[in-house]
């Protein structure tokens, strides 16, 4: 797997030929922060794709359900071979997540992925 790369503000790097493309578990990686942090209706093509950030993040007591979303949209990343740990930190008063997600990869390798979600 082959994907451009993201640069601090998440935006796509350009004009650095195949230097602006990752591969294998930095690409899982990367997809995986990348869907974890997408709100539900963000692509056109899959309305119901990705989490509904909006919803989950304004209303109580809803941890369990937020972390069964984070773990659904984890494993159906391509790439993702399985979750080895996953915990979240939620803020309510200021609507904000942090999620700590151990994965191994189907490269058989394993990493540690810190996601923030904010509104």
């Amino acid at each position: 797997m082959k994907v451009s790369s993201l640069d601090e503000n998440k935006d796509w790097r350009f004009g650095r030929g195949r230097a602006s493309y990752i591969a294998k578990a930095e690409a899982v990686r990367q997809n995986v922060a990348t869907r974890v942090r997408s709100f539900t209706n963000d692509w056109f093509l899959d309305t119901t794709a990705n989490i509904d950030w909006l919803t989950l993040l304004g209303a109580r007591n809803t941890q369990t359900t937020i972390e069964r979303e984070v773990e659904r949209v984890i494993l159906t990343t391509v790439g993702v071979a399985r979750i080895d740990n996953l915990e979240s930190i939620v803020t309510r008063k200021d609507r904000k997540i942090t999620i700590i997600a151990k994965i191994t990869t189907v490269y058989d390798t394993q990493f540690t992925e810190e996601i923030g979600v904010g509104l």
